[in-house]
């Protein structure tokens, strides 16, 4: 792993630890929140790159910390394909009567 993508685990293991502090919540008590060992608990306040990132995803859903991983997994839309589907849900509501 590079130095960049270390010091940055480094760095989001340091907030993780600090945002626990602040919840008040004990390492052993996330650990059994997430399903992982409290050493795994530990690892990542280290910034370990080993843990799976389904686990750094649980962890920051756990301290309220999810919405920037979401916006990073977001898939932009199509502006090609957004115009395609409007024209056509237009000219179905075109073709589109009411019976009685």
């Amino acid at each position: 792993m590079n130095e960049g993508r270390e010091d940055y685990l480094r760095r989001l293991g340091m907030l993780y630890r600090r945002l626990r502090i602040e919840g008040k919540l004990r390492q052993r008590d996330v650990a059994a929140r997430l399903g992982v060992s409290v050493d795994t608990v530990r690892a990542m306040e280290r910034g370990a790159g080993s843990v799976a990132i389904e686990t750094w995803l649980a962890l920051a859903g756990l301290l309220g910390v999810a919405r920037p991983w979401e916006n990073l997994l977001q898939v932009p839309v199509d502006p090609f394909e957004e115009y395609d589907r409007k024209r056509k849900e237009e000219a179905w509501l075109e073709k589109t009567r009411v019976r009685r």
